[in-house]
């Protein structure tokens, strides 16, 4: 964005110049003055300003082409039978957790202590040994079991073109409060648990993000 407005102002800066000289040499031959060849050198002058806009112009085009207001343009992944994008800044992670089969993370919230991003995206296949709606009760009925885990909302929500369950809670994680959003897609006999996970201050910040990749999310 802070590019675009500095190759703004400098069509702008050329173009006054060039207004300038247009009206200085209008003034000339309205007091007849003789100009020896001003106008072949105001016709290159002007030349040379068209074609330093057109230069600025591309470039900016090239510049805007790989991005989207002002960030890396998305990124996509397909693996383990998922396809989403995810923002262009973030990279593929490694969750650690055994049902995980895709996991992306802002990299610039990684801790230097467990070496994993606290800002992250971690989906796990499971299969699915109840109804959906049971399966979900039961998890988060043992999670907020005298444990640190405090439930914040819970119900229905839309995941593209799939219907999901969805809890938020935050979890007291070694003195760090952490935010948490699952989603929960039943298919094929299985369940795919979304998990979005941010510190409580960064969560709503980080929402937009979160977003995307649901948009995104597709079972291939």
């Amino acid at each position: 964005m802070a590019i675009h407005l500095v190759l703004v102002a400098l069509m702008v800066y050329l173009l006054k110049i060039a207004l300038i000289n247009i009206i200085w040499v209008t003034k000339l031959k309205t007091l007849n003055i003789r100009l020896i060849n001003i106008g072949e050198s105001m016709k290159k002058y002007l030349l040379g300003i068209v074609l330093i806009i057109a230069v600025i112009f591309v470039f900016g085009c090239i510049t805007d082409s790989g991005s989207i207001n002002g960030t890396k343009a998305p990124k996509t992944i397909a693996k383990n039978g998922i396809l989403l994008k995810y923002p262009g800044t973030w990279v593929v992670a490694d969750s650690g957790a055994n049902d995980s089969i895709v996991a992306v993370a802002d990299p610039k919230s990684k801790d230097d202590g467990s070496g994993f991003s606290v800002v992250n995206v971690n989906i796990e296949r499971k299969e699915l040994p109840s109804s959906l709606e049971s399966y979900f009760n039961q998890t988060y009925s043992k999670l907020f079991f005298n444990s640190d885990s405090t439930p914040i909302a819970q119900g229905n929500a839309s995941v593209g073109e799939y219907n999901a369950l969805e809890y938020i809670y935050t979890q007291n994680s070694d003195g760090t409060m952490k935010k948490h959003r699952a989603l929960w897609i039943e298919n094929n006999n299985k369940v795919y648990v979304i998990l979005f996970t941010a510190p409580e201050e960064n969560f709503d910040s980080q929402s937009k993000n979160f977003d995307f990749i649901i948009s995104s999310f597709k079972i291939t």
